[in-house]
């Protein structure tokens, strides 16, 4: 458990990059996120909320990228000037490690479940059973499930800083399913289904006029964007690719190629100079145009290709079973266009939610391993290449956990829906202790505005009701389980 965490050193802020419209000018925390975060709740909510509800629930999904954006730049601007991930910022603050440590191991939780993993596992059962699979195919699912699961843990080890190895693996991610998504909706997408989910990204409110579960719709909002405290990994990306202060603290080492890697035990701010402040307004704009140029209207666009494809091909679906919906796509696209398309389909599927689970692997490990190293004082004279240490003994423990949550765990939808509620909740409290941190730990030139303060509360108040409502609505049945 976390017991102190020693002040700042001071050091020199590194200039901002030079802008530029480069290929390599867009490598950072935004694109590999952008990959990361079109994930499995795209794909698998598709079905269930533009094809049960058609494009009217789009604005959902516009409302929460909007808001996660300012999030992003308040956790990304603390570890420009600190070098710390915003998680560790968290730590400092008033009631103390000891607090925070149970408080948000609790809401982990929610993120700790191999959900992609087990829905990953779904369109590679369909290509073995040339069908979609069933509850009688349970074995073979779980089965997938596991190696999936486990093949996840590679990427890790290799490449240097693990940060590198994530952003190889989700540029790979986009290029593919982008390119794939992008054709089938520009060939065979008609100008109705173009319409309908163009426009429902701004018809701000509106509602499905029949019953609906308020559950899905609040998972949707959970899968839009990043979600739960996967938007706090911003800042520790931030950190490891070297820019503000996180140059002069380092990074997480992978287990091979990391040998010359280090990670400080302590972040480094800056003296508030005139030079630095200019420098730091550099900073500001490059993480600006990271997020309002790339991450949030990649996640738009990983929003709308799915649900155009699923508006398309699978409307008007009411019920789909917790198997069926990772591949449901797959097979009504095919009973059109060919049996080539049930391949590609499954294919895309499984690409779009396979590498996620890499990426909600290091999310995990990433904030704990940062808190440990920072915050117990037994490593503190550790070198900082054996931070690798903690970041794998943590990942061991998450694969023997995720084996077991993979063997006892319900359908693979039921979970999802499950864990995006449980996101709404975290991101609604981390966003305003994002606040907090910054109105508390951070010099006033630096401090967030208050417009930006705003935002972030507007951002915690939107997921909070939206969940707050979907558990009202589920708690008769929840208590009649609870006493069943």
């Amino acid at each position: 458990m976390p017991q102190a965490f020693r002040p700042w050193d001071i050091d020199e802020l590194p200039p901002a990059p030079a802008f530029r419209f480069h290929w390599r000018s867009i490598l950072g925390p935004g694109l590999l996120m952008v990959g990361a975060n079109i994930g499995g709740g795209e794909w698998l909510f598709g079905p269930l909320v533009t094809a049960q509800y058609g494009g009217r629930v789009m604005w959902v999904a516009t409302l929460a990228i909007f808001f996660q954006v300012f999030y992003n730049l308040a956790v990304m601007r603390y570890a420009l000037f600190c070098g710390e991930p915003i998680f560790v910022g968290f730590f400092r603050t008033w009631p103390g490690p000891r607090f925070w440590t149970l408080f948000y191991l609790l809401f982990d939780l929610g993120g700790m479940w191999p959900y992609l993993s087990s829905n990953a596992a779904v369109p590679l059962a369909a290509v073995i059973l040339g069908r979609l699979p069933g509850a009688g195919d349970d074995h073979l699912v779980r089965t997938l499930s596991y190696v999936i699961f486990l093949s996840a843990f590679l990427p890790l080890i290799f490449g240097g800083k693990i940060y590198n190895a994530l952003e190889k693996v989700m540029v790979v991610k986009l290029v593919l399913i982008l390119s794939f998504l992008g054709f089938v909706v520009l060939v065979f997408a008609s100008r109705s289904t173009w319409w309908e989910i163009g426009s429902g990204l701004f018809r701000f409110g509106s509602l499905p006029q029949s019953d609906f579960n308020w559950a899905t719709l609040a998972a949707f909002a959970a899968v839009a964007g990043a979600g739960g405290l996967t938007n706090s990994s911003f800042s520790n990306y931030a950190r490891d690719k070297g820019w503000g202060m996180g140059a002069k603290v380092g990074a997480i080492p992978s287990a091979v190629g990391g040998r010359t890697i280090r990670l400080s035990h302590v972040g480094k701010t800056f003296a508030l100079t005139k030079e630095n402040l200019a420098r730091w307004n550099g900073w500001l704009a490059h993480i600006r145009r990271d997020q309002w140029w790339l991450w949030g209207p990649g996640c738009i666009l990983g929003m709308t290709l799915p649900a155009m494809f699923s508006y398309e091909f699978v409307r008007g679906v009411q019920q789909v079973d917790g198997h069926a919906v990772a591949a449901l796509s797959a097979q009504a696209i095919a009973d059109r266009h060919g049996p080539l398309f049930w391949y590609l389909t499954l294919l895309c599927g499984f690409l779009i939610m396979a590498p996620t689970q890499v990426s909600q692997l290091d999310a995990v490990c990433r904030r704990w391993t940062d808190v440990i190293w920072m915050g117990v004082r037994r490593l503190h004279h550790v070198d900082g290449n054996q931070v690798k240490l903690v970041y794998y003994g943590i990942l061991s423990f998450y694969g023997l956990w995720g084996l077991t949550a993979l063997r006892v765990t319900p359908n693979p939808l039921v979970l999802a829906i499950a864990s995006g509620v449980m996101w709404n909740f975290v991101l609604a409290v981390s966003g305003l202790h994002t606040v907090y941190v910054s109105s508390t730990l951070m010099p006033k030139p630096l401090r967030l505005a208050f417009w930006h303060c705003l935002a972030i509360i507007g951002c915690s108040l939107f997921y909070f009701a939206i969940s707050a409502i979907a558990f009202a609505q589920q708690w008769p049945k929840l208590k009649a389980w609870l006493l069943a």
